[in-house]
């Protein structure tokens, strides 16, 4: 797993298009810029992410159902 938290600051309230292992191929303020400039990029399905403002918290909820 890799540490993206130095994306966090560099990226502060932009859209971002990740590859698999979480390296940017495009960043942007919509997430349809983000998307379009990956796929131009030959990225069809990347993955993408908010990058919230620094001064939210934020707050990971995971349900787990066994």
């Amino acid at each position: 797993m890799v540490d993206i938290t130095k994306l966090f600051k560099k990226y502060e309230n932009k859209w971002l298009a990740l590859t698999d292992d979480d390296k940017v191929i495009s960043s942007g303020k919509t997430l349809d810029e983000v998307v379009k400039k990956a796929r131009s990029k030959g990225f069809n399905s990347p993955v993408t992410i908010k990058v919230p403002n620094s001064r939210l918290e934020l707050v990971l909820h995971v349900d787990v159902c066994l």
